[in-house]
């Protein structure tokens, strides 16, 4: 689907009225695709789907996880992530302004072709079915984004009048919506694609959305259905190198259900960039030392190198002192180090100790980071099976294809962990899979919303730990700033409004305690 960033770049960089990043739900001028392509041909259509592509997340996400117990950011000026992660959030912080807008675009964009490739009376038929087919699927993902971070929100299927304003529609009304339009398309939206319309929205990826936004809302019977259904089209299956699937040449393998596709000279990212500062990056993530707890061991606990026999998805993950780095160094962030990445050395290095290695393809991308044009995974198939198998415990349903979709993931070659034996009580599984699903998705974008749903925001209140290292006298000391981070369970479950979104819509109202 390399070809998509083409195909929109007409109409997403400066060619179309109000698709600058600081739209905003109000301020779109009605029908300005349908004014500038006129609906006459399938390339509008497809023109017109490509742009709705656009505004699907990428590499960004990943960012959302310094709000969680599993990693910090270092103090990055006011209204930011660094005020969410520490609990003083309020309706005018820059990034959940940039969040709302953007999801707002994308649900613009997607209403164009949804509300107007009908009116295109020459072309092939098929092809336009698949077209709105895809355009209702990035509005359902649109949705899926908005509802998780805000619940009630405007449920707004068609364009609106430059002075119109919307009130919110319940949370359970819109994910409604979101399940019928998926259930709509899914037999439309092929199976697989070939050539350049690889990475489109599918009917795995259909499916697999419906799974997630039915798991995040309680609705597990459908979301035990909608993951098995994926199951059951028996095209994807686990990548063998788990480290290497986020690299290239894991593109487009069988576990990667949908992506958000970049390309040379059109849309790039940088993975580099949020990792460690001796491999030119920033140390824009600092994993804590929570999520290195989390881990299991193959056997005897080393007290001398806790790294020693942990699970290795965290060696995968994770920069430690001692690791290995993509470009073949060690890794020391410890306070004697001689390195760039010394802890606390500069405004580049780690605060905590530790990095983010995942995503680091350095054979291709480490001599120009800034352009790496590796796709960043949005839904793949280790996610569905611990979806399936999550829906399945809520529903008290234990039977040995949980255990079999749990330890599917825990085996993977690479990774080799031994397998949950039987007999387990629901609580005990349903720590299991929660404890699978923080190990496995880590730095994927996805923690955040998995706290919100099990109700677990308490636990960033805990102190905000990194490295255990040895200090001059040989005593064992753990890396502790004192941070202070707060949360309110009667707020922080939702982001806020955006204040300016508010001012001129008062219909909108506010989430509660903001």
């Amino acid at each position: 689907m390399k070809n998509i960033i083409i195909l929109f770049i007409l109409l997403a960089i400066g060619t179309l009225p109000g698709c600058d990043f600081n739209e905003e739900l109000n301020t779109i001028p009605t029908g300005t695709v349908s004014e500038l392509i006129f609906w006459e041909s399938e390339n509008d259509a497809l023109l017109a789907v490509n742009a709705a592509y656009r505004e699907l997340d990428g590499n960004g996400l990943v960012q959302l996880v310094t709000t969680t117990d599993l990693a910090m950011h270092a103090p990055s000026g006011p209204q930011t992530l660094y005020d969410i992660a520490v609990g003083t959030i309020d309706p005018t912080n820059y990034s959940v302004r940039d969040y709302w807008r953007r999801y707002w675009i994308g649900v613009r964009k997607a209403n164009d072709p949804i509300n107007n490739i009908d009116k295109i009376e020459n072309g092939d038929q098929e092809l336009l079915a698949r077209l709105k087919a895809e355009a209702r699927f990035l509005r359902a993902y649109y949705y899926t984004m908005l509802t998780t971070f805000w619940g009630d929100v405007p449920l707004v299927t068609e364009p609106l009048g430059i002075q119109e304003q919307v009130n919110r529609s319940s949370k359970e009304d819109v994910v409604d919506f979101i399940i019928t339009e998926l259930d709509a398309i899914t037999g439309t939206l092929p199976i697989s694609y070939t050539g350049n319309d690889i990475g489109r929205a599918t009917r795995g990826a259909a499916l697999a959305l419906k799974a997630r936004v039915a798991l995040y809302n309680g609705r597990y019977t459908a979301a035990r259905d909608a993951a098995k259904a994926v199951i059951d089209l028996d095209v994807y299956g686990l990548y063998p190198d788990y480290e290497k699937l986020f690299w290239y040449e894991g593109q487009g393998s069988e576990e990667v259900i949908f992506d958000h596709q970049y390309a040379v000279g059109y849309d790039y990212t940088n993975y580099v960039g949020r990792s460690a500062s001796s491999l030119g990056g920033g140390s824009g993530i600092d994993p804590l030392r929570a999520y290195l707890l989390i881990h299991e061991y193959k056997g005897a606990v080393d007290p001398e190198n806790e790294y020693a026999g942990l699970d290795p998805r965290f060696g995968y993950n994770v920069l430690f002192p001692g690791a290995v780095m993509p470009n073949g160094e060690i890794y020391d962030s410890t306070p004697t180090s001689e390195t760039p990445d010394r802890i606390s050395s500069s405004e580049f290095a780690t605060n905590y100790g530790f990095n983010v290695k995942k995503a680091i393809d350095w054979e291709r991308d480490g001599g120009n980071p800034e352009q790496s044009t590796l796709n960043f995974i949005l839904i793949r198939y280790a996610d569905v099976l611990l979806m399936y198998a999550e829906a399945k415990i809520e529903l008290n349903e234990l039977d040995d294809t949980v255990y079999d979709a749990i330890n599917e993931v825990r085996t993977r070659p690479t990774v080799e962990m031994p397998a949950i034996t039987g007999g387990k009580s629901q609580a005990e599984l349903r720590e299991i899979v929660r404890r699978e699903r923080t190990v496995e998705l880590a730095y994927e974008g996805l923690h955040l919303f998995d706290m919100n749903r099990w109700q677990t925001g308490e636990a960033k209140t805990q102190p905000a730990l990194g490295i255990r290292y040895k200090n001059e006298s040989g005593e064992w000391v753990i890396v502790n700033r004192n941070l202070t981070r707060n949360f309110r369970a009667d707020r922080d479950y939702l982001w806020p409004i955006p204040q300016e979104e508010v001012e001129v819509n008062p219909n909108i109202g506010q989430n509660p305690n903001y």
